[in-house]
């Protein structure tokens, strides 16, 4: 049975990795539209996934995995970023992909970056799971945090 468990984990990976050529394909290859102003938006968009990324990815030093499976040695991660979205490094990708979409003008990438929060949605469900067998104090955290955005609490 760890053999299938495996082969399912390296399935989230080969599936991601599919999405993300098939993105980068649509956004290289379609044709841009004429979409005015619209695609100045891309720019703060991009900022703020680049800033969510960068300082996430930093936070898991050598440790990063592309697969679903929590590393036991890197402990829950609470801190940074962390203490405000569960998934910082997802949502700094999708915030990219749609950034790069506006930016380019790119109808095709766009549906490309819907399609990647489909994706990132179902895997990050999978994670949970596997994070709350891994660390009991994962439940008060997803109390606390939301999953790709802050969680807005009255005071």
């Amino acid at each position: 049975m760890p053999f299938i468990g495996k082969l399912k984990d390296w399935l989230w990976f080969v599936v991601q990795v599919v999405l993300f050529v098939l993105y980068a394909g649509l956004l290289l290859h379609m044709p841009s539209s004429e979409w005015g102003e619209v695609r100045w938006l891309g720019i703060p968009l991009g900022l703020i996934g680049a800033g969510l990324l960068m300082p996430a990815l930093y936070a898991h030093g050598g440790k990063l995995t592309p697969l679903p499976e929590p590393k036991r040695e890197l402990g829950l991660l609470r801190t940074g970023v962390y203490a405000y979205i569960r998934h910082p490094i997802y949502t700094g990708l999708l915030a990219l992909a749609f950034a790069l979409s506006l930016w380019f003008q790119n109808g095709g990438a766009l549906v490309g970056a819907v399609l990647l929060t489909l994706f990132f949605n179902l895997k990050a469900r999978e994670e949970e799971r596997r994070l709350l067998r891994c660390y009991p104090e994962y439940a008060q955290y997803q109390r606390q945090t939301g999953r790709f955005l802050p969680r807005w609490r009255k005071r």
